[in-house]
């Protein structure tokens, strides 16, 4: 009788397991690395891939300066939520080839975007092309901002307390309203190669022109875009956000909206609002 017993608990749990099996996703949620090429460089990244065969909407996540705060948190939200979400460095920024620069970073962006929208490549990695989406914080909300006035293929567009990186004919390094010493802090980024503060500085004075996103507005023709701002004088609302709303809310069937979360630049203690604000959106607006 105990043998008995025995065996039906075993012919049990084979037939749980056996069931457990059969309802096993054959394309589960999985991280995908990536090598991606800008100019002939590599860009190291990856890809975040919610549970099924999509094709999914997407996000590119964009770091900032020099992307200590990767906002992965937000990365992991939106995979539960249905969104796949890449990652990558830029060139010359922690171990990516090539040198960095801000205009780099630019061009590295579109690159990624190019990338996740070729046929074979988005197949391949369940990407829908036709909504690709950009996220980033700081000098991320700028690469963010970029991508979207760059390629009219971009869907959508969110910036974190977004440099604007040629505000007022400056730039964020030359910019005399903020509280960071950021030439002496660029000359500590040894993650960014061949760069230094006198190089951050040269680049924003000599390019602020083209670096500044008031001058690309026009191109954003109605698509949604997300600011939010953080109330500290990391990235001055008042240079670099809120011009960048006004010029945007100007053009034709403007769709931006802008709120300000009281937090730090990372916004530490709102992780959750950040992320529900954001989710919210996309939601709404991108998929």
């Amino acid at each position: 009788m105990k043998l008995l017993t025995q065996l039906s608990a075993l012919l049990s749990l084979l037939i749980i397991a056996s069931t457990c099996h059969a309802k096993a996703s054959p394309y589960p949620a999985a991280t995908t690395e990536l090598t991606i090429h800008s100019q002939g460089k590599r860009m190291s990244g990856f890809i975040y891939h919610p549970q099924g065969a999509g094709p999914h909407p997407t996000i590119l996540l964009l770091h900032g300066y020099p992307g200590n705060e990767k906002n992965l948190d937000f990365a992991q939200a939106m995979r539960a939520k249905g969104w796949n979400v890449a990652f990558f460095h830029y060139r010359g920024a922690w171990g990516s080839e090539g040198q960095f620069s801000f205009s780099n970073a630019e061009q590295d962006v579109q690159a990624v975007l190019h990338y996740l929208s070729d046929p074979k490549k988005a197949t391949e990695l369940r990407v829908n092309p036709t909504l690709i989406s950009t996220v980033g914080h700081s000098m991320g909300g700028h690469m963010s901002i970029a991508g979207i006035l760059d390629n009219a293929a971009v869907n959508c567009s969110v910036a974190w307390d977004g440099a604007n990186l040629g505000a007022n004919g400056v730039g964020f390094i030359n910019d005399p309203n903020t509280d960071i010493p950021w030439k002496s802090y660029s000359d500590s980024l040894f993650m960014l190669n061949s760069w230094s503060g006198a190089k951050a500085q040269q680049e924003t004075k000599q390019f602020a022109s083209e670096l500044d996103l008031l001058n690309r507005a026009k191109n954003i023709n109605a698509r949604p875009v997300l600011l939010i701002g953080a109330n500290t004088t990391v990235i001055p609302m008042e240079l670099h956000i809120e011009p960048l709303y006004q010029a945007l809310k100007a053009t034709p069937n403007s769709q931006v909206t802008y709120q300000v979360i009281k937090d730090d630049h990372s916004f530490s203690a709102s992780r959750a609002e950040l992320i529900n604000t954001t989710a919210k959106f996309l939601t709404k607006n991108c998929k």
